[in-house]
């Protein structure tokens, strides 16, 4: 993946936490300037009131969420922790102390914040609390290479909210990586669904399908290898392996004229390849196509000497002299 965004959930201080906080005359206007994304101003109201209440958690709670709006990720992380050691409840602290863990790169301490929130998401809106969480928190597993983990979190966010391509993208590569390959492909055909021509996606599906058909041609399923493998060129036409792979399919079904397409394309794409050379050489020796088979071994050997191309360059020219003297 070239790039990650993880997901920004503006949490807004709502009356009701009003009620329960010190009498504090700048208090309100703080939580008005919150709300109308002010947050610098609420920053200036916060300050004095949370120094003569140094264990005023819902005060340092809303200064780290102003921090976090102003991408501020090391002073939100002070004051949203600074809220937890004093006993937080909210779900604000933890899921915004778990985005500004998660922007510094600080995946772990991350995820353990989200693992806190996830048990505070109550009432009428729990579930979207959740599923933005769950949203986060796979990206993050994600990003720490814990691809089942990550799998489990975005699916559970996608049965809520399944607008996002993104989200449907990470899941995928998250199945392939766990050798899943079936389920990438069918959830990276749903992301290409959503975001029609992105190349990510479709370079995606071509490698998803060269890796189904190049584990078709290891069980031996040579029609179902070169079924995923046209797939693949079909989402990917510039990969040299796909075509390289296909013409091997193709040689195992006795296909040489279409191996022969086929590693002809593979040289365009690889022109260094001493394997494609080697590949097309035999498919040609096979229909006794003398002269181009010398050419392709020869091609070969000069990228790439080695005894087996040497043997089989004179095997070639014993077979082109014994066909003159028929």
């Amino acid at each position: 993946m070239k790039r990650l965004t993880f997901a920004c959930f503006l949490i807004l201080v709502t009356a009701a936490v009003l009620l329960v906080q010190p009498a504090m005359a700048d208090y309100k206007q703080a939580v008005a300037n919150y709300n109308q994304g002010k947050y610098a101003q609420a920053i200036q109201e916060l300050k004095p009131d949370i120094v003569k209440n140094p264990d005023w958690e819902s005060g340092y709670r809303l200064l780290g969420l102003c921090y976090l709006g102003l991408k501020d990720y090391a002073m939100a992380v002070d004051s949203l922790t600074q809220a937890a050691k004093l006993k937080s409840t909210a779900y604000s602290t933890y899921y915004g102390l778990g985005q500004a863990y998660l922007s510094l790169k600080q995946y772990d301490n991350g995820i353990s914040a989200l693992n806190q929130a996830e048990p505070l998401a109550t009432g009428k809106d729990a579930e979207k609390l959740k599923a933005s969480l769950y949203e986060l928190r796979g990206s993050a597993y994600y990003r720490t290479g814990k691809f089942n983990d990550a799998a489990n979190d975005l699916i559970k966010a996608l049965r809520v909210n399944s607008s996002d391509w993104m989200n449907f993208n990470i899941l995928a590569d998250s199945y392939f990586r766990l050798n899943r390959v079936d389920e990438a492909i069918q959830t990276w055909e749903k992301a290409l669904s959503m975001k029609s021509g992105e190349s990510s996606i479709t370079d995606a599906l071509g490698r998803a399908y060269r890796k189904k058909g190049t584990d078709a041609l290891s069980d031996k399923q040579y029609a179902a290898a070169v079924q995923a493998l046209l797939k693949a060129k079909d989402y990917n036409p510039k990969d040299g392996y796909t075509f390289y792979n296909l013409a091997e399919a193709y040689q195992f079904q006795k296909n040489y004229a279409e191996a022969e397409k086929a590693l002809n394309q593979a040289i365009v794409l690889m022109p260094k390849s001493p394997e494609a050379y080697w590949k097309l050489g035999y498919v040609y020796e096979k229909l006794k196509k003398w002269d181009p088979a010398l050419s392709a071994y020869k091609k070969a050997d000069e990228i790439s000497p080695s005894k087996s191309t040497k043997e089989a360059i004179a095997r070639v020219t014993e077979n082109k002299k014994a066909d003159k003297k028929k």
